[in-house]
């Protein structure tokens, strides 16, 4: 349902705002051709003090490793700490 020819340096986002989750898993068919990131989220929920919003990223490990995909995690929490602090900083 995508768009007929998306525009360079795209990558899917996907949005389940009607559940929550620990883990997520996308089988694609031929997979082993996809190289893009995707993207999945789902719906956000208060725990304590904080607003968690589960995100799930799959990757082929041809173009993207585990320590990579870990920096982008953490540099992703550090901006949206900074843009939405707790109320307790």
């Amino acid at each position: 349902m995508g768009k007929p020819e998306p525009p360079e340096n795209t990558f899917p986002v996907s949005m389940i705002p009607w559940a929550s989750f620990s883990s997520f898993n996308l089988n694609l068919q031929k997979g082993y051709d996809y190289l893009l990131p995707i993207f999945t989220m789902g719906k956000f929920y208060q725990e304590k003090d904080k607003t968690l919003l589960p995100l799930a990223i799959q990757v082929h490990h041809g173009v993207c490793d585990g320590f990579h995909l870990c920096r982008f995690v953490e540099e992703l929490q550090a901006l949206l700490t900074e843009t939405f602090p707790s109320p307790q900083q």
